[in-house]
């Protein structure tokens, strides 16, 4: 049986107006041109590092064991923030040391983390402004090629991690979450899961609950999108496991001019 080819998948704000992320391709296959290269996202809002981050953490458990994922949303490009590479149980991750791997800290706490030192794998001179070329890209490449982890630079225990925001209890019966994400849909992604909702709702003696946001309360979960009226706002269980609210055939977030890292309220009774 032939062995598998490694795989490699960026995630970047460059977006495909430019040249940035067809270059990284090409870095990479001139190093290892026997490389499948899957692209994640190259739409993340620049500089947002947090909602790269969030993408990566929702997408990197469903490739093989062992994939390489490449992050550039580097707003300290040309500073002396660090280069790293991440390994995890789950695969290898590199980019910068700016907090984007945070998500997959919390969640692999054994993982090892090293400072990018090695250069002779850079691409010369380096540029100062395109490190997802001359390092990141570069580094990728040598490690699908079978260099080994350890030989990129020495282990660190200092690098930049954000907190992952949780629900808060702000008094009895009631939580405080929040909006992580809004997709393409408008649907608004929140930090509360299938099972915080079944506990809190579990612990409540009516088993009646509420969510407030903004100007509007939600008190049932829908099964599919279509459940909703026109211009109905509906909480729904997405594929992130979390609760989302939607619209049937609309978008959540231009009807509540809500977005990203707004609190949602959720009360039991």
């Amino acid at each position: 049986m032939a062995a598998k080819k490694p795989l490699i998948t960026l995630l970047t704000d460059f977006g495909l107006q430019d040249h940035f992320v067809s270059v990284m391709k090409g870095v990479i296959l001139n190093i290892h041109p026997d490389v499948n290269i899957i692209d994640i996202c190259h739409n993340i809002p620049p500089q947002n590092i947090f909602q790269a981050a969030y993408l990566l953490k929702s997408s990197y458990a469903y490739f093989p064991s062992g994939s390489i994922h490449v992050v550039v949303v580097d707003p300290g490009v040309g500073t002396d923030r660090n280069p790293i590479i991440v390994s995890s149980g789950k695969g290898h991750f590199i980019g910068p040391d700016n907090g984007v791997f945070s998500y997959i800290y919390a969640e692999d706490q054994t993982c090892e983390v090293r400072e990018i030192t090695a250069d002779h794998y850079f691409i010369k001179p380096r540029s100062g402004t395109f490190d997802g070329r001359d390092v990141f890209a570069p580094v990728a490449g040598w490690l699908s090629k079978g260099v080994g982890f350890s030989s990129f630079g020495e282990l660190i225990s200092a690098y930049k991690k954000f907190e992952i925001p949780q629900p808060v209890l702000v008094q009895e019966g009631t939580l405080k979450c929040k909006i992580v994400y809004v997709d393409r849909f408008g649907n608004l992604i929140t930090n509360f899961s299938r099972n915080q909702f079944k506990e809190y709702l579990d612990s409540s003696e009516q088993r009646r609950f509420a969510f407030r946001m903004g100007d509007h309360t939600i008190s049932r979960i829908s099964q599919s999108y279509t459940e909703g009226e026109k211009d109905e706002i509906i909480a729904i269980f997405g594929s992130s496991g979390c609760v989302e609210f939607s619209v049937n055939q609309g978008n959540a977030a231009k009807l509540t001019s809500l977005g990203a890292g707004t609190d949602i309220l959720f009360k039991v009774a």
